[in-house]
């Protein structure tokens, strides 16, 4: 292209292209009619300047595409009633000059591309309004991608038909408009009165999508347009089989569910190519208002079952979705029933749950008598046999860990085993039985070596988190050693100053207070020492597992220790500086500091009290301090790895109560002296 061309083009500069055009067009008078040969001026500049218009860029456009692109009417205009053809004309990319325009979102320009496309007795240039790229998009397409209404509002009026026409990726200008979020176009193509007479392709996306699988879960206003004109998409499915509805339960319109099911209930029993139904889905993704319109519309929805044989509870406590679980049951207690049902395993919720080692689900289901913790699944094992097999041989077993606290709270309502011999759970003090079933030796004996490979790499890897753990418990108790050190050489009050009698000594020495601050900062600085070795100990692979065990469990009560004294150091030199000039405040912060490591427990010990609660609602509160329903069978297995709830209360409390005790009544043996 003429540079001069090019640069006049971009600008809008009508000197220079009529100037330019002035030029052909006297180089076009000089030849003859009916005359072949043409004479070529000597200025070798003249020449260029003749054939300007037929030059193109790098990507093949035309003036007529840049100006089109850019608006410049007047000059598109001139440029076309001087080479005609530059309107049929088309670039690398198969763009035509009204592509160009439709892109841009130039109304004006648009419509005088189809005001010249009128014009012209070319059969080709009408061909125009419906060329396509090559990405197959014609104008409206590049409208619909853009968001440009009034150009769409332009061509669907010249012609509806390119709503109808897709691209190679499979969409119309409608399903292009909603999934690019230009919204606006949307509208206005559903606007256009030729909606009656249009295909299936007006609505069409890829992979046998239509315009309302995406619009669900965007519009609601443009979801009730598509239903009221075209209903029977409701019903439609892609080709995993999941139509609307199922969309809607993904992404949690209740509003949009309940107009699809308003016009056709049926889509909501309908599944996909996994077997799973919109009310599946809805469960899968915690979506509570889809399920309840669902089941307003459809009230045996529940009893719809996936491929699995799950209800859409099970696969709710599969995915850990507990709260809509919850608002279900409150708003529909008739559910309950299918708390006890087993999918084609033979596994309820309460197996499901405790495979998952989901201590929540757990609980809310033993908290309701109806739910049965002894159902048998076809493998023969109930929820315990379950809750057993998951616990760790080789690791600590935590008393805080959930699926510990899951087979305790199994243990404690009444849960038994589906065979007589099972393999016994590791105590606490770390002995274990090694009794197990003669088929596991079987399995054992007849192991391949592959298997045992994989094995010691699960070993070693297991080995890694134990002695990792008391690694990073150092951490703590180096830190409080650290902080009681610092606090036994920066006394409170500080020191008698040398010009007054007894210079270097405390001010505070004589006070209470003062000497409960120094027990227990000596206290906690020794038994954060003591944990701090410990830890250490517990985490040196050269020990064997149950003296690391053993040593974790006593630095870990040396840690809380150390923490209750820490915190009565602190109190107490708070108390002894501000006691004089402000007692209120004094106590008050004495008493929230006092009161951290209590409260530290207690959220630490927050999967006991759930389990106490659940134990209380299913066997009576008295059994929370000392149950005494455990099966003969059962508590034979179990009793000697699980505490009762009382007694670990109290092992967890006791060292703490006996600490402050320590630390207020040791320095009265000295007031009388002083």
């Amino acid at each position: 292209m003429n540079p001069k061309l090019l640069k006049a083009a971009r600008s809008g500069d009508k000197a220079i292209i009529d100037e330019l055009l002035l030029q052909q067009e006297n180089f076009s008078s000089r030849a003859s009619v009916g005359q072949i040969a043409i004479t070529v001026p000597e200025d070798a500049t003249t020449q260029q300047d003749t054939s300007c218009l037929l030059g193109v860029t790098p990507q093949g456009n035309t003036a007529l595409h840049i100006v089109a692109s850019r608006g410049y009417l007047e000059i598109a205009k001139k440029i076309y009633h001087k080479e005609k053809s530059l309107l049929i004309l088309s670039n690398m990319r198969l763009d035509t000059p009204l592509h160009y325009a439709a892109r841009a979102g130039n109304g004006k320009m648009v419509f005088l591309i189809i005001e010249l496309i009128r014009q012209s007795d070319s059969i080709e240039a009408r061909r125009m309004l419906v060329a396509t790229n090559k990405n197959k998009d014609n104008a409206l397409h590049e409208a619909a991608k853009y968001d440009h209404v009034h150009v769409a509002e332009i061509l669907m009026e010249e012609d509806a038909e390119l709503a109808s026409m897709l691209n190679n990726a499979g969409m119309s200008p409608l399903y292009l408009a909603i999934v690019t979020g230009s919204l606006n176009v949307a509208k206005a193509l559903l606007r256009s009165s030729s909606y009656e007479k249009a295909s299936s392709a007006y609505y069409a996306g890829p992979n046998d999508e239509t315009a309302l699988h995406r619009v669900v879960c965007i519009s609601q206003e443009i979801t009730k347009a598509i239903l009221q004109r075209k209903p029977t998409l409701a019903k439609g499915a892609d080709y995993l089989r999941r139509t609307p509805l199922h969309f809607v339960a993904h992404s949690g319109h209740g509003d949009v569910a309940k107009l699809l099911l308003e016009q056709d209930p049926s889509t909501a029993y309908l599944s996909d190519a996994d077997g799973f139904f919109p009310i599946h889905i809805a469960a899968m993704t915690g979506n509570i208002g889809v399920v309840d319109q669902i089941l307003e519309y459809c009230p045996d929805a529940d009893e719809l079952l996936d491929y699995e044989g799950k209800n859409f509870l099970h696969v709710a406590f599969g995915r850990k979705r507990l709260d809509l679980v919850k608002k279900i049951i409150s708003k529909r207690p008739d559910l309950r029933k299918l708390l006890n049902d087993q999918d084609n395993e033979g596994n309820t919720p309460l197996h499901t749950a405790v495979e998952n080692s989901d201590q929540s689900s757990v609980h809310f289901l033993l908290r309701d008598k109806n739910v049965s913790p002894n159902i048998i699944n076809h493998d023969g094992s109930t929820p315990l046999d379950l809750a057993c097999d998951k616990m760790d041989e080789e690791g600590p077993q935590y008393k805080l860990n959930a699926t510990f606290c899951i087979l305790g709270c199994l243990a404690f309502t009444k849960a038994l085993f589906g065979s007589p011999v099972k393999k016994v759970v590791p105590s606490s003090d770390g002995n274990e039985d090694k009794t197990k079933p003669s088929s596991d030796d079987k399995v054992k004996e007849n192991s391949s070596s592959g298997e045992e490979i994989e094995m010691k790499k699960m070993q070693d890897e297991e080995l890694k988190k134990e002695l990792d753990i008391p690694k990073n418990w150092v951490v703590a108790a180096v830190l409080i050693a650290t902080v009681t050190f610092a606090a036994g050489f920066t006394v409170p009050g500080g020191y008698i100053a040398d010009d007054h009698p007894g210079r270097g000594t405390i001010v505070l020495a004589k006070e209470y207070a003062f000497k409960v601050f120094l027990v227990s900062d000596a206290w906690a600085f020794v038994w954060s020492m003591l944990a701090t070795t410990w830890f250490m100990y517990a985490g040196t692979s050269t020990v064997d597992k149950h003296t690391r065990r053993r040593v974790f469990f006593l630095a870990w009560q040396c840690l809380w220790v150390a923490f209750s004294g820490m915190s009565t150091a602190f109190a107490m030199g708070i108390y002894a500086t501000l006691a004089h000039s402000s007692a209120s405040i004094s106590i008050l912060l004495c008493i929230i500091v006092l009161t951290t490591p209590p409260l530290a427990t207690v959220v630490s010990e927050h999967n006991l009290l759930s389990m106490s609660r659940t134990v209380g609602i299913r066997q009576g509160y008295r059994h929370c301090i000392w149950p005494t329903t455990i099966h003969p069978q059962v508590g034979k297995v179990l009793r000697p790895a699980l505490q009762p709830v009382g007694a670990r209360v109290i092992y967890s409390l006791l060292p703490m109560l006996v600490a402050y005790a320590i630390f207020f009544l040791f320095p009265l043996l000295f007031v009388s002296k002083n």
